[in-house]
Formats: C-alpha cells, sequence, structure tokens
C-alpha cells in the first residue's frame, strides 16, 4: 500500500470527523393531515437532504394549487417542486451583545449548515371553488435522528430584529454604560405581538393558530436565545403533550440560556422528577424551535405558572384565590396576610408553632421544602417563591425556577438555608419551621419515603438518562447555532455532575439531614 494512498485515507477520515453533515440519509416522520385526495412521493418529516424533489397529484381531473414561503404554484393533477434547506439569514443578526459587563452569555456568529422547516399547503380546486385541502411538513438538511417535538415559530421579522422596534434585539435602545437594564428586549418586553405556532411530532398536532406572544423572564432577555410566552385564547392539545388533565392557557418556549448555557436541561428534569408530589409544577417537554423556518435551537416547553394555570388545574374561579412569594406579596393584593405572619415570626421566634402550622397545607409545605433543599436551590429562598390558596384557606407551594440547582451531590443545604438574610423575609418560615421539633419529625419521617422512591437514585436515573438520551443526537446542532464557548464540553461536563449527584446525593442528603437534627431515626 502506498503512502500516498494512506495519507489520502487518513486525512478523508479526518475531513469525515470534522463535518457535523450525517453520511447516512435520515427520514423521521412528522404528523401531516392524512388526505384520500392528495398524494406525494416524500411523507412529511424529517430528511437529511438539502434538497428534495417533491410531486404532488389529485387522482381527480381538477386544479392544485400549492404554496410554500413566497412561492405558488398552480397545475392540472400534478405538481413537480424542488424544496431546498433555507439559507438562513435571522440567525446572522446579534440578539445580544457581544461583549457585557458582567453577564457571561454574549452573542456570536453561528458555524456551520443547519436544517430548516418548511410547510406546504395544497389546495384543490373544482369551478373556482376549493373542494379539499391538506398541508406538509418538512425539515431539511437534518443533522441526527430525533423523537424531540418540533415548535415552528412565523413571526414578522420586525417585530423581532427591527432597530427601533424588535423585541428580540439590543436595538437603538441599547445602552452598552446600562448593559444588564437596557435594549429593546427590555424595553419591549411586555408588549404583545402576533405569531403562529404550530407544535408537532410524529403522531400529533398540538397547537396551531395564531397567538400573541411577548419576551419572558428576568435575566435572560439578555441573553442570545430568548424565552417567549405565548397565550393561548382557545383549548388545545398542548395539555396532551405536556401529560396534564387541564387546559393550558399559557406557554412558555423557555431558553436553554435558563440553565445557563450548559445545564439545559435541569429545571425540566427537577419538575419531572415531582410531578407526582404535593406540589404544583411548571411541565417541562424538551422542543426543537425553527423561527420562519430558521433552526433556533433546543427550548424548554413550559407551562406558565399562574394563578390562571392553578384554576384551570383546580377548576377554580380565579376571583377566589390569591397568590404570594417569599415576602409575602401577591400581584394582585399587594402585601397581605402571609407578609404580617412572616413578620410577626421575625420579631418573635418563639411564636406559637400551631399559629404558623395552621396557616399552610402541611403535605405541600414539607414536600416544597425537602424539594428544594434535595435539589440545590440556590436562588432561594428569597426568590423563587410561590404560594397560593384559597380565600380564607391553607398555603400550597408551587416549584418554580429550579436552574440554579445540582451541584456537589456533599452540598449541605441545611446550613446554606438558615443563614441570616435581614431584612429579606425569604428564610424567615424555613429557619422557623427546622427548628420545631414536630415539623422535624415530619419533615424527617417523609423525607426517608421519598428518599426510598421519588428521590432514590434509581428513579433520579431513569428521569436522567432519558433525558440525555433525547438531548444525545440533537445536541452539537444547538451549541453549533448559538456558539457558545466550549458549549459541547461544558454540557459533557455537566452530565457528568448530574449523573454522580443522581448517585451519590440520596446518600448525603440523609447524612446532611441526621446531622443538622441530630436524630436517631436516620441512624
Amino acid at each position: 500500500m502506498s503512502r500516498k494512498f494512506i495519507v489520502f485515507v487518513l486525512v478523508t477520515t479526518l475531513l469525515r470527523c470534522m463535518n457535523p453533515k450525517v453520511s447516512k440519509d435520515i427520514f423521521i416522520p412528522l404528523f401531516h393531515d392524512k388526505s384520500n385526495t392528495f398524494k406525494s412521493n416524500y411523507s412529511s418529516g424529517i430528511y437529511s437532504n438539502d434538497s428534495i424533489t417533491l410531486e404532488f397529484s389529485c387522482e381527480n381531473s381538477t386544479l392544485i394549487k400549492m404554496i410554500c414561503g413566497n412561492d405558488t404554484l398552480i397545475s392540472k393533477n400534478t405538481i413537480i417542486y424542488k424544496l431546498r434547506n433555507l439559507d438562513p439569514k435571522l440567525m446572522y443578526i446579534p440578539t445580544a451583545s457581544i461583549k457585557y459587563s458582567s453577564y457571561v452569555n454574549n452573542w456570536k456568529e453561528p458555524e456551520g449548515s443547519f436544517s430548516s422547516f418548511q410547510k406546504i399547503k395544497l389546495f384543490q380546486y373544482k369551478n373556482k371553488e376549493i373542494i379539499d385541502s391538506t398541508f406538509f411538513h418538512y425539515i431539511l438538511g437534518a443533522n441526527s435522528e430525533t423523537e424531540i417535538t418540533t415548535v415552528s415559530l412565523t413571526i414578522d421579522s420586525k417585530n423581532l430584529f427591527n432597530q427601533d422596534s424588535g423585541c428580540y434585539v439590543p436595538g437603538n435602545s441599547y445602552d452598552q454604560e446600562k448593559d444588564q437594564t437596557t435594549g429593546n428586549f427590555y424595553k419591549f418586553k411586555r408588549r404583545k405581538k402576533k405569531s403562529n405556532v404550530e407544535i408537532i411530532n410524529s403522531k400529533n398536532i398540538f397547537l396551531e393558530g395564531n397567538y400573541d406572544f411577548r419576551i419572558h423572564g428576568y435575566v435572560t432577555p439578555l441573553a442570545p436565545q430568548k424565552s417567549l410566552r405565548f397565550y393561548l385564547k382557545e383549548k388545545n392539545n398542548v395539555n396532551k403533550l405536556l401529560q396534564l388533565n387541564h387546559n393550558v392557557d399559557k406557554i412558555i418556549v423557555r431558553s436553554s440560556y435558563s440553565g445557563w448555557g450548559n445545564e439545559i436541561f435541569v429545571d425540566g428534569f427537577i419538575a419531572n422528577v415531582c410531578r407526582d408530589l404535593n406540589v404544583d409544577i411548571m411541565s417541562y417537554q424538551p422542543v426543537i424551535t425553527y423561527l420562519n423556518g430558521e433552526y433556533w435551537g433546543i427550548h424548554g416547553l413550559r407551562e406558565r405558572m399562574d394563578l390562571k394555570a392553578i384554576c384551570n388545574k383546580y377548576e377554580i374561579k380565579e376571583r377566589k384565590i390569591i397568590d404570594a412569594d417569599d415576602k409575602g406579596y401577591s400581584k394582585k393584593y399587594g402585601y397581605g396576610e402571609l407578609n404580617e405572619l412572616l413578620k410577626l415570626i421575625k420579631d418573635n421566634p418563639n411564636l406559637s408553632y400551631q399559629k404558623v402550622a395552621k396557616k399552610f397545607k402541611m403535605k405541600s409545605l414539607i414536600d416544597w421544602l425537602i424539594i428544594e433543599l434535595f435539589f440545590q436551590n440556590t436562588d432561594w429562598p428569597c426568590n423563587n417563591t410561590f404560594f397560593w390558596k384559597k380565600k380564607k384557606k391553607k398555603w400550597n407551594c408551587v416549584l418554580i425556577d429550579m436552574d440554579a440547582c445540582i451541584g456537589s451531590a456533599k452540598f449541605n443545604m441545611f446550613n446554606f438555608v438558615l443563614k441570616d438574610r435581614s431584612p429579606a423575609l425569604g428564610g424567615v418560615l424555613i429557619s422557623y419551621l427546622l427548628k420545631h421539633e414536630e415539623f422535624k419529625n415530619l419533615f424527617i419521617s417523609r423525607a426517608n419515603i421519598l428518599l426510598d422512591n421519588n428521590l432514590s437514585t434509581q428513579n433520579l436515573e431513569l428521569h436522567f438518562l432519558d433525558l440525555k438520551r433525547q438531548f444525545s443526537p440533537v445536541i452539537e446542532e444547538h451549541y453549533r447555532r448559538w456558539n457558545n464557548e466550549n458549549g459541547s464540553g461544558n454540557y459533557n461536563k455537566a452530565l457528568k455532575r448530574i449523573e454522580l449527584f443522581c448517585k451519590n446525593r440520596p446518600f448525603h442528603f440523609k447524612k446532611n439531614m441526621n446531622d443538622f437534627f441530630n436524630s436517631p431515626k436516620l441512624q
């Protein structure tokens, strides 16, 4: 074998390894409206091809009209159309500062080639009247096989990227000297605009229609990939995707940067683990999003958890319930009775336990506290707290925003939560409860049950490995799209940490709890 041939083989192999494009053809079906009238040589689906020549036909001698983006074709019986992978343009518009003063997620230009989403509408005419119609969905240029649900967003690009009024860019309102608080993504954050949303997988279409949207979040508007909130004005099938028994009236297509860019499914992972416990959660489903056909990366599809969502779940009239945060502040009513209780506890640590306990639904309170401590939410208890109750009833707990979780399995959250955070009121309730014998006994008993079941290593690993499997084939394209510095490498490091957490956290949590309470029940 010649030296030149060996060099040729080595170089060819190296180039193939560097090229993210797949070497084998991919086809994954996508849902389309079945029609006995229209036939196509390519089913709706995900294809690795950069182009496919489509042939649509009708059995009857009638006119067919096809619409795909800006292209419209009309023909008798048969239409032949070459569908090509889109040439992306929007993804090269900077959607964040190229360099923030302290926020780490700066905008960087995407690298490589990407898949794209396109919808084809077909109409059958007879005597100038539409007698049948259908649609086909195609994703071209796919880099890998995937079972993850697809979200297609169609939005007037001016509402997103215009320098004067676009809500997705820093724009003309951005001030480099105030780079943490300015920019179009803050100025127009609450403004609602129109969009078309489709949510589909291989078997179902969960949502299709025109809905208002806005930018969502407090910090993530700074990120290159934003979170978007959508207002659903009628009944839909999103609840089936999110495995809920009630109608969903608002959804969040949540940025991967909510998980700090690397732990992109931590919040969703925790919600999945805790969905059967005595707390309300933000249901989670990973999705791959396309904006005006262009690849926009992995997001988390979430139910927007607010009082309306609570009312939908429990079939309560909204005027009959009230909310509160860690300070006892209600968005509807301002500071109220919970705020008074927290200040009373702060001023009088020896306040009767029964007087405090009777204000809460204890099963919900205990599960919430165990979850926050077990998963190590370090952006809590003076933040990310959501209580609700029927008026004149007891407070329930909602699990929200668990992104700042899962560090070293040994980290002792009992010490963390007892730190003095004066004048904040967030830690007052937790510190008070953990020092009362009756609450200790309830906490320990429930924690032991959860450690053998929902919070066991076996159950944690089951949920973790399922998400890891879903993300594995699609993560490379996502990190090339947003071009995070060492994105894939940091993601893999995060996976190893989460894996170790699942394996070791139950043991260390039990040890931390034992040391804290000094209870013979744990020995």
